[in-house]
């Protein structure tokens, strides 16, 4: 039997294959995966499972409820990332190329303090570091990201304020540590 590679989403008025549709989401489906684990093969693999389930249940998405498809597959892309986090896979630090626009020392301070705030949020359980990501770095809203992560938007929210309050917590830490340093003592935990 011939496998049909087009699917019922219609997209100005005809059927349209799954490359298709999920081709232009796929940076931010990896830029989401690899900020969730951190890993940049992790990434790839729930990537590559979140594609294979989508493929497989497209016939569940229904653009008439109100959610893209962007955001259903990210909620799929999320949910696996999440898995392989909780089969505690090693981790590794995101980092960002410096600005070339900014001059040396703006740039490093900038990149400092990006490195600060990414050391918190990768210190965070996953449930409040993937709100953090798919708000700040993937701009979903709190009504997008209640339905990906399945949750209520109140929870949303108050998700994203104790991980805006533990970013705080850290960076404030840090700034202590570095006071205590340069006045010579030494700081033991």
């Amino acid at each position: 039997m011939k496998e049909n590679h087009h699917f019922p989403i219609p997209k100005e008025g005809g059927p349209v294959d799954f490359e298709t549709l999920v081709q232009p989401h796929l940076t931010s489906a990896f830029r989401v995966a690899f900020l969730i684990v951190h890993d940049y093969h992790l990434a790839q693999d729930a990537v590559q499972e979140a594609l294979w389930e989508a493929y497989q249940s497209l016939y569940r998405y229904d653009k008439r409820k109100g959610t893209s498809f962007r955001a259903w597959f990210i909620k799929i892309v999320t949910h696996r990332a999440l898995n392989m986090v909780r089969r505690k896979k090693k981790t590794e630090e995101y980092m960002d190329s410096i600005d070339p626009g900014q001059n040396p020392l703006e740039s490093i301070l900038q990149k400092e303090k990006e490195q600060q705030i990414w050391r918190a949020i990768q210190m965070m359980p996953p449930k409040h570091r993937s709100a953090v990501i798919l708000y700040y770095y993937e701009e979903f809203s709190i009504a997008e990201i209640a339905k990906i992560l399945g949750v209520f938007e109140g929870t949303v929210k108050s998700r994203l304020h104790k991980a805006r309050k533990l970013i705080a917590e850290k960076i404030q830490v840090k700034k202590e540590t570095q006071v205590f340093t340069e006045m010579g003592v030494n700081m033991h935990d």
